[in-house]
């Protein structure tokens, strides 16, 4: 990677590009709405009075947003002298959420020179964008001292992250790093930063099988610890849907009831008037009152309507393909997303050996229950369904059963052929130990 730039792989290009066109457009947009809440502001009449608050609510929105879309600019200037510094290094990491602090993550060094704790500086909506696992992989450059920028892995999105200050804090994020054993793991394989040359394997050098179940022995993916250990998810072959936990996220009714518990909120706030003015009294209906309750009705019919439009078809797919009778045996290794705490089955052939290609990867939620890094799993679903079934794109649905118990997909059976399936067993590869140089071969 000698002489090569982070800044010359073109998806780290196209990524800075994207986020300084977001930043215009969210400053340009910020200010029309500024600027038309204004001018509104002029010509409202005094009554109804929450006409005036509404403007004034709009306004400083608008001016807020303005604010945030500028100071993307110059953040574009300072990611692109440090992408342009050096080149990128792919680093085993843990990332750490701080209720208070804020992100962090801990990163290894590639040449085993030690740990180091590093505070995102990014609000956490945006960091979703690229959070890996609670340990994954993450592409770094930057040094140290002065901090650098952060990327999953690809070159993609860019985010600034500096050195985490205060002993006290250090000491916390490298105990957990420790307990994550992050700097025993594997280092993955270093991304190619070059005009011209690809980042990414091609469909002709998908890791083998030996590689796929190396990595996934190395990087055993657990459930997250709780506190109290969660019960197990019933049987969804003698229970309702609803009842299973993955299939009622999967449906969405968490949003439904998070707009629910606003609206009951909202109304014993208003049986003891607190919000809502006894008869007679002076003031009339606070705007804040009304905007609460429009938005959190408005909310409860949009998740209401996604469930019924989108969230309803999924399940009933998923709970048929659980459900189909013949099973399809197959090997599998099961490895962490390149983003997000979910996981992936790479699947190959049921008999065969070391040298196997994949067949096909199937995404999955995260696991509630501990799962082999490999072995063998039955496959059930239509792998020739037509779009009828409720996907517009007619993409198979399988699910994965384990022991007895299904492993719910996050999305749909791509064959190793498809153009999804090579794009994500691609990305999947990235995330690789370096395979080894072969050694040279003796002349005569």
């Amino acid at each position: 990677m000698s002489g090569t730039r982070a800044l010359d792989l073109p998806g780290t290009a196209e990524e800075l590009e994207r986020y300084r066109r977001g930043g215009l457009r969210l400053a340009a947009g910020g200010f029309a709405l500024a600027v038309l809440a204004l001018v509104c502001f002029g010509f409202l009449p005094e009554d109804p009075p929450w006409a005036e608050d509404l403007a004034g609510f709009a306004c400083v929105g608008g001016a807020t947003a303005c604010a945030f879309g500028l100071v993307r600019l110059p953040n574009v200037r300072r990611f692109r002298r440090i992408l342009a510094s050096g080149p990128w290094s792919a680093h085993p990491a843990t990332v750490v959420s701080r209720h208070w602090s804020g992100e962090a993550v801990v990163l290894a060094a590639v040449d085993g020179g030690g740990l180091l704790p590093l505070r995102v500086i990014a609000s956490r909506a945006r960091w979703q964008e690229a959070r890996p696992a609670p340990t994954g992989v993450l592409w770094w450059c930057g040094d140290s001292r002065g901090g650098g920028v952060l990327a999953a892995p690809g070159g993609g999105p860019l985010f600034r992250a500096r050195p985490v200050r205060g002993t006290a804090a250090r000491r916390r994020l490298l105990a957990v790093a420790e307990e994550a054993r992050l700097a025993g793991l594997p280092v993955p394989a270093q991304p190619q930063a070059g005009p011209g040359v690809p980042h990414a394997p091609s469909s002709v050098s998908v890791p083998s099988y030996a590689r796929f179940a190396a990595h996934a022995e190395s990087w055993a993916v657990t459930p997250r610890r709780r506190k109290r250990p969660r019960r197990p998810e019933p049987d969804v072959r003698a229970a309702a849907w609803w009842r299973v936990r993955a299939l009622r996220g999967t449906a969405g009714l968490a949003q439904v009831w998070g707009g629910l518990a606003v609206l009951v909120l909202y109304g014993a706030l208003t049986a003891t008037d607190v919000l809502w003015p006894e008869e007679g009294a002076e003031g009339g209906v606070p705007t804040g009152s009304l905007l609460l309750l429009t938005a959190a009705a408005a909310w409860t019919l949009w998740a209401s309507f996604q469930v019924w439009n989108r969230g309803l078809p999924v399940v009933r797919v998923l709970v048929r393909a659980a459900l189909a009778p013949v099973p399809v045996e197959r090997r599998y290794a099961l490895v962490p997303a390149p983003i997000g705490e979910g996981t992936a089955l790479v699947v190959f052939p049921a008999h065969g050996g070391p040298d196997d290609r994949p067949e096909a990867v199937l995404p999955l939620l995260p696991p509630d229950r501990p799962v082999g890094p490999t072995g063998t799993v039955e496959l059930r679903g239509w792998l020739d369904r037509d779009a009828e079934d409720g996907d517009a794109d007619g993409a198979p649905v399988v699910v994965a059963w384990c022991d007895g118990r299904p492993l719910w997909p996050s999305g749909p059976y791509l064959e190793a052929g498809s153009a999804d399936g090579a794009a994500l067993l691609e990305a999947l590869a990235d995330l690789l130990e370096a395979e080894p140089a072969p050694e040279p071969t003796a002349q005569d």
